[in-house]
């Protein structure tokens, strides 16, 4: 994934310094349905702009326009793909679960999308994120539950 880079996410459930807009967003993005389906057809959406426009605003205009009159899950998407291809370049993740593939990418299974979709998804300094020991756990679990473990 070539979204955003960034240092290693925060491992802490809540940000001291939260304020109560944050808090507001935090509750009500975390009320939006997104599926995998929702993360995989935005991701491959992303990946067919040209590089030059998969900087934030890029990756916003085109899952504003994927996700026409649903603002809230737009939102909730690109902050979901953002946090997760932060946690996978962050190096927090087992190098098993992001398997490095040929160019230089990474193979990202189907029980990242998963978590991404379904893991609490938390922000500071207004940078989303995960708590990286609750994903990996949810990765896990469900990477046995399909067989691949």
């Amino acid at each position: 994934m070539t979204f955003g880079t960034g240092e290693p996410q925060q491992t802490c459930w809540l940000d001291m310094s939260m304020d109560q807009s944050t808090a507001n967003l935090i509750a009500r993005l975390n009320t939006v349905d997104v599926s995998v389906d929702d993360l995989l057809l935005a991701s491959n959406e992303i990946h067919q702009l040209p590089p030059d426009q998969r900087d934030w605003e890029g990756r916003a205009i085109c899952t504003a326009r994927f996700f026409k009159g649903e603002r809230q899950k737009a939102f909730a998407v690109i902050s979901r793909l953002e946090a997760m291809a932060k946690l996978i370049s962050s190096g927090a993740l087992p190098n098993g679960l992001i398997p490095e593939i040929a160019d230089g990418g990474h193979m990202i299974a189907r029980p990242l999308f998963l978590a991404a979709a379904k893991e609490p998804i938390l922000f500071t300094k207004k940078e989303p994120f995960f708590n990286a020991q609750s994903f990996i756990e949810f990765v896990l679990k469900h990477t046995e539950v399909e067989g691949h473990a």
